[in-house]
């Protein structure tokens, strides 16, 4: 048994499935099942349901909370040797939602590679609820997401108040708005509750996410039961479809430069509750009982100076956290 073994067992208890954890670890299918069955004959127990489909025995499930943090340890202890090298090398686990990271690593990057250009980056793109877990867990170094509140397990620095807006064309709401539509708009520009807007049909977030979380208690604050025409986890398809008017969808602040540029006609109304802006609470957080290296450190530092930034230049001009 080696720390190989024990790392291609936690990918496949996290994928649960042969194939596609062999292509993403570059490995043969039959090379992975062979590290499985010796971990299997070193414990002298199945790891693994085969049939009906793949899953973790409970015997599996002991391994891979222990294996996770035994790779968590190693690799800090990696970082702890990549401190004392003269080279520094090292590496970097960060959890960031994809279109977040479009948003800020292009200006993090080539800042953080001038003065630490031999470390490597793995990132992680799932939800920031994972991503939170998977932090705790000791599976990632750094995570920049949403957390409304703190976690007493992470330091974390918030680096910006994420507006949310309510996107819809002039077009639909001259559809189901003909005769106030131009008043209603008028209105919503500083502001809006939902309340106006209960005849639209919505594209909404899919209720495990955050966001619709957050939206959910806008319709329930405003008395409004949502005309759902779509429900997905995926904020690019709802704004791939907006020309299509099949109904308004909300987006984030920081996401609206991006989209305002390809439809400027589009009108983006910013969300309230209890007549109070609403929005994401953007961190950037570690492990509190983790040694972080100087170059996680100094990660830190560029991001947030990279999201003061972005703050200065969104539309409606949020202001970031001290």
């Amino acid at each position: 048994m080696n720390l190989l073994t024990l790392y291609y067992f936690v990918e496949l208890a996290r994928e649960l499935h042969v194939t596609n954890t062999a292509q993403k670890l570059y490995i043969s299918q039959q090379n992975l099942s062979q590290h499985i069955q010796r971990l299997e004959q070193h414990y002298g127990v199945s790891l693994f349901h085969r049939k009906p489909k793949l899953a973790l025995t409970y015997e599996g499930e002991q391994l891979y909370a222990v294996a996770v943090k035994i790779l968590a340890e190693e690799h800090e202890f990696m970082n702890r040797l990549a401190d004392i090298s003269a080279n520094s090398i090292g590496s970097l686990k960060l959890g960031i939602p994809t279109y977040r990271g479009e948003i800020c690593l292009p200006s993090i990057l080539p800042q953080f590679y001038e003065k630490w250009p031999n470390i490597s980056i793995e990132l992680c793109g799932k939800s920031s609820s994972e991503m939170e877990e998977m932090l705790c867990s000791g599976e990632l170094d750094l995570f920049i997401g949403v957390m409304y509140q703190d976690n007493p397990k992470l330091d974390s620095t918030p680096l910006l108040n994420d507006h949310i807006y309510m996107v819809c064309s002039d077009h639909l709401l001259k559809k189901y708005y003909p005769d106030t539509w131009s008043v209603l708009k008028n209105r919503s520009e500083q502001g809006t509750d939902l309340s106006g807007f209960s005849g639209l049909p919505f594209l909404l977030p899919h209720p495990s996410m955050k966001l619709r979380r957050t939206i959910d208690q806008c319709f329930l604050s405003s008395r409004v039961k949502p005309r759902i025409f779509l429900e997905s986890q995926s904020t690019e398809l709802f704004i791939s479809l907006f020309p299509y008017d099949y109904g308004a969808f909300f987006c984030t602040q920081t996401r609206l430069p991006a989209f305002l540029s390809a439809y400027p006609e589009a009108n983006a109304f910013p969300l309230t509750l209890k007549n109070e802006l609403i929005g994401h609470r953007i961190v950037i957080a570690s492990h509190k009982d983790r040694v972080l290296p100087q170059y996680a450190q100094d990660f830190i530092s560029i991001t947030k100076e990279v999201f003061a930034g972005i703050a200065t230049v969104l539309p409606g001009r949020p202001r970031p956290f001290n």
